[in-house]
């Protein structure tokens, strides 16, 4: 990128990279503390020990799950559209060093 320092280019690679964990990570906890809290929630109405914050945390296990999964498929996903013959030769620009 014209312009941009050495330090500038380093920061925004890194930021490139941290974004979605950064993305997950805050998904997970969110979803965790929704469904958590509601069982919770729904427990105190009902008047139950814990069995339906048992079955939140286990929602919010699986949303987790299920947020970890998209970002799987997130990732690899330009890496499912390279031509393998143009990575084996080192002709496609994901083979180009970092600046």
């Amino acid at each position: 990128m014209p312009g941009l320092h050495q330090e500038d280019k380093k920061a925004l690679t890194e930021q490139r990279r941290t974004g979605p964990a950064v993305g997950f990570g805050s998904s997970f906890a969110v979803g965790m503390a929704i469904f958590a809290f509601g069982g919770h929630w729904l427990d105190k109405k009902t008047g139950r020990e814990s069995f339906f914050t048992l079955i939140g945390i286990s929602l919010g296990l699986l949303y987790g799950a299920w947020e970890l999964w998209k970002l799987i498929v997130m990732s690899n996903e330009p890496a499912a559209r390279k031509d393998p013959a143009e990575v084996e030769n080192g002709k496609h620009p994901a083979n180009d060093p970092p600046e």
